[in-house]
């Protein structure tokens, strides 16, 4: 049992309930095994990587993130309250500032720790049409995915997901090649899609890997489909100005935004992640590279 299950177990006791056990989301697809020693050359979390400060610092991100979009609450309570516009308020969208700050690299890590240790369903969405990253991780082909799925209506989710065998994990690629991304993510099919997916995982969680802020324009149309912004900042690298310019223009179309600092370059020993927090308003004050372990964005 994981970190986040048992607090789940632990708030719906002091309710008077207990927690439910958390299906794997009913959502076929085509099988894939997870290649742990591929998982592990490259730097993510993998099948039986517990320990160390890897671990420990994802599961404080774990946590936070499951109690801003209220996932740690639902035990005993009314479903009903925690839909949004329709759907399960579980979207979460991963961006940066600029190219090479480690988004792709945490939202695998998240996917990976929240399906494997938690055993939390989770589905994992390559956003990224111009720089797509996470089919890499996995050693994935071109395949049908996510422009797929808003451009065809009538598209199964099955047809463009690949599905974990053994995890509760799920993966959909950024599909066909597309010539204006943010058109296509700031129409009524994608607005569509996205609560197509958010309904498809009722107890899980729905993570998507979009391109940096100031790279382009479609992750502010991507921006205002979800719930949540995780916000990654690579340490002592990107310039203070940029962050707050990047973050202004998230804020003004999601207010939900928090910040997962980024130590990309980190030594042996050393730490991963830190300093996850919320933000309202500007702070004051993609693709990562880590040295010894290749490109992983």
């Amino acid at each position: 049992m994981g970190l986040i299950e048992r607090a789940i177990g632990a708030e719906g006791q002091g309710e008077g309930a207990s927690a439910p056990a958390r299906p794997f989301a009913r959502i076929d697809g085509e099988p894939f095994e997870i290649d742990a020693a591929r998982l592990r050359k490259l730097g993510v979390y993998s099948p039986g990587a517990s320990g160390g400060s890897q671990a420990y610092e994802l599961r404080a991100i774990k946590r936070r993130l499951l109690r801003r979009i209220g996932f740690l609450q639902r035990a005993g309570r009314d479903p009903r309250a925690l839909r949004n516009a329709g759907r399960q308020r579980n979207l979460v969208l991963l961006t940066s500032t600029r190219p090479g700050e480690g988004k792709s690299f945490v939202a695998m890590n998240l996917a990976m720790s929240l399906a494997l240790e938690e055993r939390i369903p989770v589905c994992l969405v390559d956003g990224d049409t111009a720089r797509p990253r996470l089919r890499s991780y996995f050693g994935f082909a071109e395949s049908p995915g996510l422009v797929d799925l808003i451009e065809h209506q009538d598209r199964d989710l099955a047809s463009v997901s690949q599905k974990a065998t053994g995890a509760p994990l799920t993966f959909v690629s950024e599909g066909a090649r597309v010539a204006n991304p943010t058109e296509l993510f700031g129409s009524a099919a994608a607005k569509r899609a996205f609560a197509r997916l958010s309904l498809s995982y009722p107890e899980g969680v729905v993570l998507i890997d979009a391109p940096p802020v100031l790279a382009t324009t479609e992750t502010i149309a991507l921006a205002r489909l979800v719930d949540e912004v995780v916000f990654v900042v690579e340490a002592d690298s990107t310039p203070q100005p940029a962050i707050a310019s990047a973050l202004d223009e998230i804020i003004e179309v999601n207010p939900n935004v928090s910040m997962v600092l980024n130590r990309c370059l980190a030594p042996a020993g050393g730490s991963y992640y830190s300093a996850y927090e919320y933000y309202e308003k500007r702070p004051a004050g993609d693709d990562a590279a880590r040295k010894g372990a290749g490109e992983k964005a």
